[in-house]
């Protein structure tokens, strides 16, 4: 600290006003760079994400909403056939593509890897609605991509 007091002392009155002002901009410089922006920017960030998980909640609750009006709304069965092969034919058209699929009785049960959420609603609509099947349950899991869900189960029935 002695040494730099002799320094100090050493300049001139003009290089210790120079001195002075940049070791102020320089102070006002880390301030901002080092501890305003980066706290601005993580608040931006923060309201971007959060706006994005509330349009997500959204459309989580509409996309619910309409699969407990699939799941309540009691058609009669307009299934000929079997109910296999009018559930995997259904599948087919709808682009998805069942990974695994046990009957019994008259109740089936579904398994599909990742597949497109609207696709899937669209499939169970036209099952319930279309072809008269009750949707006993449904069981996803959120994938990585969005807007792409995986099948852990749907159970529908006569």
């Amino acid at each position: 600290m002695e040494n730099l007091r002799i320094w100090w002392q050493g300049l001139a009155q003009r290089e210790q006003q120079l001195v002075s002002v940049a070791g102020v901009c320089l102070v006002i410089g880390l301030l901002y760079w080092g501890i305003w922006s980066p706290i601005s920017q993580a608040q931006q960030d923060a309201e971007r994400n959060h706006n994005a998980a509330v349009k997500t909640l959204n459309y989580v609750k509409q996309s619910a909403n309409k699969l407990v009006g699939l799941q309540q709304a009691g058609a009669t069965a307009k299934v000929s056939g079997s109910l296999s092969a009018v559930v995997n034919q259904s599948a087919s058209q709808f682009g998805l593509v069942i990974t695994r699929m046990q009957p019994q009785g008259d109740k089936v049960q579904l398994w599909m890897d990742d597949v497109p959420f609207e696709a899937l609603l669209s499939y169970l609509h036209f099952l319930v609605q279309d072809k008269g099947l009750t949707l006993d349950s449904l069981d996803l899991a959120e994938s990585d991509a969005q807007g792409i869900v995986k099948v852990r189960r749907i159970q529908l029935s006569q």
